[in-house]
């Protein structure tokens, strides 16, 4: 029995390209588990056989269209256009802030969520520590009470 492809190491690659890109050049077998393709299924270690649309798919060649030229944009003239009321005027203004808050990103905020994360875990450490050194204190008063009699 051939050896399956996913059995193949780093360096075997390398040594053996020629073998292995004869192998996989035409694909009929499929990997169920590791979807690697092989010209025959010896080669892989759940072979499942490709459909026929499923190989002439990747040998297709897709022609590009050229695009069109691109045609000259024309600017509308600015000053033909009507000034904006109060009110549009302050709605700009609003989206023009609410936009800068947006774009600025919080780091003081991220920076102190990250510092009282490391904090947390550290106490929780400590937590842990602290726990299991008092069990251990009580095994061994336990231990000592039990020596003695008492």
């Amino acid at each position: 029995m051939a050896k399956t492809l996913c059995k193949y190491r780093r360096a075997e690659i390398a040594d053996q390209f020629a073998t292995i890109s004869k192998i996989v050049s035409e694909p009929n077998y499929m990997c169920a588990s590791c979807t690697r393709v092989a010209s025959d299924k010896d080669y892989l270690c759940k072979p499942s056989r490709l459909t026929s649309a499923v190989k002439a798919a990747p040998r297709r060649v897709a022609k590009l269209a050229v695009p069109p030229a691109p045609q000259a944009i024309t600017a509308p003239n600015i000053h033909n256009l009507p000034a904006p009321t109060a009110v549009g005027q302050s709605h700009i203004e609003m989206v023009s802030v609410i936009a800068e808050e947006a774009l600025e990103p919080d780091s003081l905020k991220l920076k102190q969520a990250k510092k009282l994360k490391k904090l947390a875990k550290k106490k929780n450490k400590q937590l842990k520590k602290a726990a299991k050194t008092v069990k251990k204190f009580e095994k061994q008063l336990k231990k000592a009470k039990k020596s003695l009699g008492l």
